[in-house]
Formats: C-alpha cells, sequence, structure tokens
C-alpha cells in the first residue's frame, strides 16, 4: 500500500430525491467523482437521449460508472413461474431485455462501464405491487435462501441469454444484489454465476442486503467470493432488529450493523479496484433525503481515511 493508492468514491444520484439536475450538483459539492442513477423516463433510453445528460455530468466533473432504468429489469419477475423452454421467448423476460439493450445504448451514449439490471424475484415476493415475502423465514434461517436445482437451471438461462447480449454489445451488466431477488447473498450470486460463466456479468454489491438476507460473514468470506465479479459497492447501512421477522431499519453508512470499517481496510489492503457508490435508504426526523447522502458520504469519507491510515501504519 502506498499513498499513490484512492478509493474511487461515487453517489447513487437517484437516491438524493432530487431531480438530476440538482443531484449532479450534489454530488460535486461532496467531492464524488463518480455517478450511478436510474433513467426514469424510457423516453430518454437512447444514446441520442443520453446526451445532455452526458454533458451535464462533464461539466460537473463527475464520470458515469452505472446507469439503470425505471422500472428495472428483472427485479419483479418471477422466473419459477416460467418454464425452461419458454424463458427465451416469454413476453415479460423479452420486455425486460428489451430494456436492457436500451439500457445499453444510453450507457454507451453517457460514457457509462456498465448497465445495472436485478436478479429475478423470490417465489411470492411481489403480489399486487407489494412486497410480502413469503419465503422470508426459511430464507433467512439458511443464511439467504436454497435455490431449488430446477430454479437454477432456468436463471442460467436466462443470464446466458443476458450475457450474449451483453458480450455482442461489449457492455458489461452489474447485477444488483437485495433480499427480495436470488441474488440476494454471495452464495446465490456465486453458484449461479459460475454455471453461466460470462466476464460481462458483474457484481454491484450490496453488503447491507446480504447481511439481511442472513448472511453474517458477507464482508469476509462473502467478499473473496464476490471479489472476480465487483464493478461497485452499493453502500448503505443498516440496523437489523429482528431478522427471522424480517424487521430492520436503514441508518446512516457506518452506524449500522456491517463492518465497513473492516471492509474498507481490507479494500485499501487489496487496492481493490471498484467504485463505492453511497446511496441512503433512509430520510433523518426533519431532514430530507439529500441532507441523509450528505451524512452518509461524510461518514465514508472518515471510513475511507481510518482506512488508508490503518493500512499505511
Amino acid at each position: 500500500m502506498t499513498d499513490s493508492y484512492t478509493f474511487k468514491l461515487g453517489v447513487n444520484l437517484s437516491e438524493t430525491g432530487e431531480s438530476f439536475e440538482r443531484a449532479v450538483e450534489l454530488a460535486q459539492e461532496l467531492g464524488a467523482g463518480y455517478a450511478e442513477f436510474f433513467v426514469n423516463d424510457l423516453a430518454h433510453l437512447s444514446a441520442a437521449g443520453a446526451v445532455p445528460y452526458r454533458r451535464r455530468l462533464e461539466a460537473h466533473g463527475l464520470r458515469v460508472h452505472g446507469i439503470g432504468c425505471t422500472p428495472n429489469p428483472f427485479k419483479e419477475l418471477h422466473i419459477d413461474k416460467l418454464d425452461l423452454a419458454d424463458i427465451p421467448t416469454h413476453p415479460t423476460f423479452r420486455h425486460d431485455l428489451d430494456l436492457v439493450r436500451r439500457s445499453i445504448d444510453f450507457c454507451q451514449g453517457v460514457g457509462g462501464a456498465n448497465v445495472r439490471v436485478h436478479g429475478f424475484a423470490w417465489p411470492g415476493e411481489y403480489q399486487q405491487g407489494q412486497r410480502v415475502s413469503p419465503t422470508w423465514p426459511q430464507r433467512y434461517a439458511t443464511g439467504g435462501g436454497d435455490i431449488p436445482p430446477e430454479t437454477q437451471d432456468k436463471l442460467v438461462k436466462a443470464w446466458s441469454s443476458v450475457a450474449e447480449l451483453a458480450e455482442r454489445h461489449a457492455t458489461d451488466i452489474a447485477i444488483g444484489m437485495m433480499p427480495w431477488n436470488y441474488t440476494n447473498t454471495s452464495r446465490n450470486f456465486c453458484r449461479v454465476m459460475a454455471r453461466v460463466g460470462s466476464p460481462r456479468l458483474r457484481c454491484r454489491w450490496g453488503p447491507a442486503d446480504n447481511y439481511n438476507s442472513g448472511e453474517v460473514d458477507t464482508i469476509t468470506a462473502g467478499y473473496r467470493r464476490l471479489k472476480p465479479y465487483l464493478t461497485s459497492l452499493h453502500l448503505k447501512d443498516l440496523q437489523v432488529q429482528d431478522g427471522p421477522a424480517c424487521r430492520f431499519a436503514y441508518v446512516p453508512v457506518g452506524e449500522g450493523d456491517v463492518d465497513y470499517a473492516a471492509l474498507f481496510r481490507t479494500f485499501a489492503h487489496d487496492r481493490t479496484d471498484i467504485v463505492i457508490a453511497v446511496a441512503t435508504h433512509y430520510q433523518p426526523p426533519g431532514g430530507t433525503r439529500a441532507d441523509a447522502m450528505r451524512r452518509s458520504y461524510a461518514n465514508t469519507l472518515r471510513l475511507v481515511e481510518q482506512a488508508q491510515a490503518a493500512v499505511i501504519a
């Protein structure tokens, strides 16, 4: 470790609660070098639509790392309900895959590094727009849940189609980790992606989501498992109040249950080359999500400085 190593810090613009224009100004105010965000207006999801975004980001000294779109591809798709042979042609899957293709066009137009997607919903997770988590107790008790072999086959087939698209367009796909999707833990992510075997499928790591799903070794063994896939860190923090009952509360980064101090020391020691994209997922009493971003970003800077100092020492 030498003084030349620096963390790549960014802001998840969509977490600020501000318009894109104001969020970019906030990221510049905080001193971030990178930006991640979701495109909410699908009419902009093209190479031409990316041009004004790119100009504003460049004017504020920000590089784009990851972009996604709303609705998020594959987030609420119940792949367990699909027949294996029908996946490549299923209308819902094809719809979401087309959103990925359009996101790739936007990503290339804005100069981004990867396109963000999510990892298919656990059985019964989303019903009439609500997240109900009927299989949560079993999933938490087993440190994230066991994916049945037949569902693993479906996931491998679906992700192989995504990988083919990514390889054809020479763009990485950053798969998010959520407790409500099959990519909820490092174990589940790796057991599927190892079978797909595409270098274009990367991990947008969420240690807080892994921990919330019952993977308590996420910053140690989880990091080692995910290291070959990592492209960015979705940085948020939480306190698990009752794991088996799925009760938790989001808190500022560095003030929850995830040992980010230790993780950042590991990053500094390994000179881990990923973007740390600060998120929030909470709002302080009487404050705004922008206030939450300022607090979490300040906490992140403190953790980074401490990690660098510890490794140098």
